[in-house]
Formats: structure tokens, C-alpha cells, sequence
């Protein structure tokens, strides 16, 4: 079934790997996160609403009312052994400043008692202030910063995270850090969960679970341990569905020395190769995959993937532009040698201001589909809405109803 998600939890998840250093980029399993941030995007089903605030330093919690479909509202709560963020009131102020940190250019609001943190002072002392609860400076600053960009940050340039292989300030040690979440589905009688606990400086381990109560009752976990050396990275897999078994990897060649951008000093790009083995002990099968990726940013940034599955015969092609600072463009070209069949499908990603962004999606067997990202406030409205791709037969046979094969409207509250 179809739901739609709320996107506080997930930006809470990529805050706490950012603070901790943790690049959820570098790896095979978002081998292709840029192509698929735009190509792949998901409109809301329905109607829904959301609430996501920080009860407590360490605690926020979010809750999800879904008028169509009811079974999709869900309760829950996210804790850490950090403060994460939490929405700033608007400034009234328009005046602004830039502050350089590092190899990212961000903009910093005048504030009447803050002053922005140098380079030097958020590195003599990454984990201030952390374990006890209380804001430091850098995360007060920090928290302004998202409150001002967080459409942004929630719903646009999910693609960008992916055009650097090391984006972080610092690789201090963060072992202990933890980061755990879970979600009740009261209608659906189902309780998810996932815990995220930094193991070391370059190893992170994650556990996921569903427990559905019931007639007939059901338990899964999915437990994840991932190594990331900057010029390779690996993760090994476990489920206890089909009881799977996994392995990924991930090789970057040329410089990927710390703070480095998309392309080297002499302005080439890089080239990364990975790839993933996978066998299901239940039903002894299994599965692979090999990838290669060139990725360049001079003068615009841009991306071509190419991933092969040699069991299944399927062979997938993606090229992602940068068309200018605040558009991206994206086309994808799927093969099966075994069937014959092929798809295209092209999008674009367009942030038309500070508060609204459009995706536009386009496949030969998917139809169109549509996103609008509008900010008012502390409150995102999301409408989607989905196309299908034959339309003369569709039109023809079961008229104008089906020409839409879904719509939908998501109202979520930063509080």
C-alpha cells in the first residue's frame, strides 16, 4: 500500500551523519542518489498531515495524521546522544552575511548576541556541549541556518549531498554517538524502528526492525555495519527475511584527500567503481551487481552512471547536469537483454525561489508526475500529482477518471 512519509525524521537522520561526520554518500547503496533524487522522487498519496518538533534536547517526536488512507497515520519518536535540530524563529532582519567553512559557502544571518564560529573554533572542539544536552554556539548557529533553508534541506538538492565524496569538517573521533528512532502504526498494528550507533572514526553500525502484531505476527531485522576509508568504502548486510546475506563496495580513485571538492586541483573529474553480492539463504538464490560512475565540476556539476546486473541481464545508463545553480536536469536509460524491453525517463529539479521548489518527471511507461514544494512559514506544502503514460488508450476505455492515477496533498509543520 501506497502512504505518504514525513520528512522530518529522514532530515534528522542526514543531520546526525553530518555532525558526526558520517559521509552517507560514499557508498554503494547511494551509488546513484543523484540520478534518483530526481527520476525517483515520491508525490504525497492522499491527504495528510504532520507535526515534527524537539520535545527535549535530546528528544523529538512526530506524528502523522492521514485522511486518505487512515491506516497511514503513525506516532513517533527520534532520541540522540546529540542535540539535533530544532526550528529557529524567522528573522526579521534581511540582512545577511556569507561565512566560508571549509569548502562550503553558507549564509549567516545577523544575530543580535551570536557571533558565526570560525574554521578553527568548530574543530578545537567538534563535540562541545553535546553530551550534556545543552546548545553549543555552532549548533544554535547551525539550527538558524537550516530554519532558513528548510525546504531546502528537507526536499531540494537531495542530489547535491552526492557530488562529494568527503564534505565534512572534521573526522574526530565519534565513537559512541547513537541514534535511535521508532514509529507506531496504530491501525496497522505495526511498530518500526532503527537504531544508528558510530562504532568509530570510519565504521558505523545500523539495525532495523518491523514488528507487526496480529493474526498472524511478524518480526524482521536488518542489521548493517559499514566501513568508510574515503578512498573505498564497504558494508555488509544481514536480514532475517529470506535470512539474506550482502556485501557492498565501493572504490574512489584520484585524490580524496579531506575537504576536497567533485574534481581535483587540476580541475579533472573521478571515477568510482563499486559493486554488490547478495544470496538468500531461504530460497537459495542470489543476485549481483557491478557500477561505474564519472562525476565532474567544471564549470557545472554533472554525473554519468552506469550499472550492470549480469544475472537478471539488466543494464541501467543515468546522466545528471547541473544546468545552472538552482536547476538540475536528469535522464535515465534502462535495457533488458533477456526481454527486449527498454525505458527512458527524464526529469528536472527547479528551486524557483528561497520557498518553493517543482520536480517534473517524465517515462515512456510511468506517464508524468508532478511535485510542488511551497514554504509559508514553519509549514511545507507538498501537491503531487501522477500521470499515466498511455493516454489515448486510458482516455478511451475507462474515460477521464483514469487519466490521473493519483493526486495528492501533504501539510507538515516544523514546530
Amino acid at each position: 500500500m501506497a502512504y505518504t512519509t514525513s520528512d522530518y525524521f529522514p532530515f534528522l537522520v542526514r543531520q546526525f551523519h553530518h555532525e558526526t561526520g558520517w559521509n552517507e554518500c560514499n557508498s554503494y547503496a547511494t551509488f546513484c542518489r543523484a540520478s534518483k533524487a530526481i527520476l525517483d522522487f515520491s508525490i504525497p498519496y492522499g491527504l495528510s498531515v504532520s507535526t515534527g518538533r524537539r520535545v527535549g534536547s535530546n528528544l523529538s517526536s512526530q506524528l502523522v495524521f492521514s485522511m486518505v488512507p487512515s491506516s497511514a497515520s503513525s506516532i513517533g519518536y527520534l532520541a540522540a546522544s546529540r542535540p539535533l535540530f530544532s526550528i529557529m524563529p524567522a528573522q526579521t532582519a534581511a540582512s545577511s552575511g556569507e561565512q566560508n567553512l571549509g569548502s562550503n559557502v553558507v549564509r549567516a544571518a545577523s544575530f543580535p548576541s551570536l557571533a558565526v564560529p570560525t574554521l578553527s573554533d568548530i574543530l578545537s572542539n567538534p563535540k562541545a556541549d553535546a553530551r550534556d544536552g545543552k546548545l553549543s554556539r555552532q549548533q544554535q548557529i547551525q539550527d538558524e541556518l537550516d530554519s532558513q533553508d528548510l525546504l531546502q534541506n528537507i526536499r531540494a538538492g537531495v542530489w547535491r549531498c552526492n557530488w562529494r565524496t568527503s564534505d565534512y569538517l572534521s573526522r574526530a573521533d565519534y565513537a559512541g554517538e547513537y541514534l535511535a528512532v521508532a514509529q507506531l502504526y496504530p491501525s496497522l498494528a505495526t511498530i518500526t524502528g532503527s537504531y544508528v550507533e558510530r562504532r568509530s572514526a570510519t565504521s558505523e553500525l545500523t539495525i532495523s526492525g518491523v514488528s507487526v502484531a496480529g493474526a498472524q505476527p511478524d518480526l524482521q531485522f536488518i542489521l548493517q555495519h559499514a566501513v568508510d576509508r574515503r578512498r573505498w568504502s564497504s558494508e555488509g548486510v544481514f536480514g532475517t527475511s529470506g535470512r539474506l546475506l550482502g556485501l557492498r563496495g565501493l572504490y574512489n580513485f584520484g585524490d580524496v584527500a579531506e575537504g576536497q571538492a567533485v574534481g581535483d586541483s587540476a580541475g579533472r573529474g573521478r571515477i568510482s567503481a563499486g559493486g554488490e553480492v547478495y544470496f538468500g539463504a531461504q530460497e537459495a538464490s542470489g543476485g549481483m551487481s557491478v557500477g561505474m560512475r564519472y562525476r565532474d565540476g567544471q564549470p557545472l556539476l554533472s554525473e554519468l552512471t552506469c550499472v550492470l546486473n549480469p544475472i537478471m541481464g539488466h543494464v541501467s545508463l543515468a546522466l545528471t547536469r547541473e544546468l545552472r545553480s538552482r536547476m538540475c536536469a536528469a535522464a535515465r536509460y534502462d535495457f533488458n537483454a533477456f526481454s527486449l524491453s527498454s525505458e527512458l525517463a527524464v526529469g528536472v529539479e527547479w528551486q524557483l525561489d528561497q520557498n518553493s521548489i517543482v520536480k517534473a518527471r517524465w517515462s515512456d511507461s510511468q506517464g508524468l508526475r508532478c511535485l510542488v514544494d511551497t514554504r509559508l512559514n514553519n509549514m511545507v506544502f507538498s501537491m503531487g500529482l501522477d500521470l499515466h503514460g498511455d493516454l489515448a488508450p486510458t482516455l478511451a476505455t475507462t474515460g477521464i477518471k483514469r487519466f490521473v492515477r493519483s493526486f495528492g496533498l501533504q501539510f507538515q509543520w516544523f514546530l
